[in-house]
């Protein structure tokens, strides 16, 4: 991680630069209540990453890891610490990859931004939770049981495909860790509680409208976190003026950001016509749709051989 004095706000900022400074830029927002290593988790296809040459950048958010908390900051102070980076760094067009909790933020940044995006990603990406739900009535008190216990928080169910990625799991569990302590936060439910309670009070997207560059939704369809029957909608109605792809996976759940990362990054490299799959003789290839549904409808799977291997 790297820190910035910020010109503005007085505030250190934190933040992961991941790439050589002529690859294409991928502001990166981790999930709901994670710091920013959390990119970490992303890198079993560092080499993939590398050959596509693609730079990720990712801004830690308030009260997580190494950033202090302060319960006055919102998705606009988040989103002035992602430009201000960006400023820094001399990046003027970048992309835009959120997954889970950090699609409140991200859009924040696109509303912003929306002439600089060269292509905007969301995986299994929150727009909001609705008042009633769970997330919005817990006190700060009770979140006490993740924070002070991260294996609760970054926990993956026995069948996720992720346990098929050496250490990924322990991975989780480091940056959970990390989170709600690396800055001598010793399990504080504070940070976590605030971000929750925006994701409840902020019941609409901010005006997308201006963004013309193209979006891709990837969802589970057994997703019970963020049910792709509540959010792709939102998200498409909000990004209204822009070519929306969605990909839906049959029987995934709130883990397709890693189970089909391979295809993201495929996506974000200007490829989204192409699909990865991997052919019954064990082989990885990057095909055109009507050659994957062959590979699929011959024993062949989605993504690189690796998931089944």
């Amino acid at each position: 991680m790297k820190a910035l004095e910020s010109a503005t706000s007085g505030r250190t900022i934190f933040y992961l630069d991941e790439g050589d400074d002529d690859w294409r830029p991928v502001v990166f927002v981790g999930g709901g209540g994670t710091s920013g290593r959390v990119f970490a988790l992303m890198e079993f296809l560092r080499t993939t990453r590398e050959e596509l040459k693609l730079r990720f950048i990712a801004v830690e958010r308030n009260g997580f890891g190494n950033t202090a908390f302060d319960s006055a900051l919102d998705y606009a102070d988040y989103a002035d610490d992602v430009e201000e980076v960006l400023e820094h760094l001399g990046v003027r067009e970048f992309s835009l990859f959120a997954i889970s909790g950090g699609g409140p933020y991200s859009a924040a940044i696109a509303a912003r931004n929306a002439r600089r995006l060269e292509s905007v990603h969301l995986a299994s990406a929150l727009t909001y939770f609705d008042p009633g739900s769970l997330e919005c009535v817990v006190p700060a008190d009770a979140l006490t049981f993740y924070t002070q216990n991260p294996m609760n928080w970054f926990g993956f169910p026995a069948e996720s495909p992720v346990h098929r990625i050496p250490g990924f799991q322990d991975a989780a569990f480091d940056d959970a860790a990390r989170t709600f302590n690396m800055s001598g936060q010793v399990g504080a439910p504070d940070a976590l509680h605030h971000e929750l309670q925006l994701y409840c009070l902020n019941q609409q997207l901010p005006d997308l409208s201006a963004v013309s560059a193209p979006v891709f939704l990837y969802y589970g369809e057994a997703d019970e976190t963020t049910p792709p029957s509540v959010h792709v909608n939102r998200w498409v109605q909000g990004y209204s003026n822009a070519t929306v792809t969605t990909r839906l996976y049959p029987s995934e759940g709130h883990d397709v950001q890693y189970r089909h990362f391979d295809q993201i990054l495929v996506d974000m490299s200007g490829w989204a016509e192409r699909t990865v799959v991997c052919d019954r003789g064990g082989k990885t290839k990057l095909v055109k749709e009507k050659k994957a549904l062959q590979v699929l409808s011959k024993g062949g799977s989605l993504g690189i051989c690796a998931w089944r291997d």
